[in-house]
C-alpha cells in the first residue's frame, strides 16, 4: 500500500512536522492565552496557528509535486 511518509521526500517531510509543530504550539498558547486572559498571546497564538497552517498546505503542494514527478516516470 502507498504510504506518503515512506515514500515523501525530505523537503516534504520536514515542511510537514514543521507545520504540525506550528500549530500545536498556536494551540498551546490559545489555551495558555485564554486561561489568563492575555490578549497578547492569543494574538500570537493565531499567527502560529495561520502560518501552521500555510506551512501544512506547503507541504500538500510538495506531495503533489513528487507524486506527479514519479507518476511521469
Amino acid at each position: 500500500m502507498f504510504n506518503p511518509w515512506d515514500n515523501g521526500s525530505r523537503p516534504y517531510r520536514i515542511t510537514l512536522l514543521t507545520g504540525t509543530g506550528l500549530l500545536l504550539l498556536g494551540i498551546v498558547l490559545a489555551v495558555i492565552g485564554g486561561a489568563l486572559t492575555l490578549l497578547s498571546i492569543q494574538w500570537t497564538a493565531i499567527g502560529l496557528i495561520g502560518l501552521g497552517l500555510v506551512t501544512h498546505l506547503a507541504a500538500q503542494v510538495l506531495r503533489a509535486r513528487d507524486a506527479q514527478r514519479r507518476h511521469r516516470r
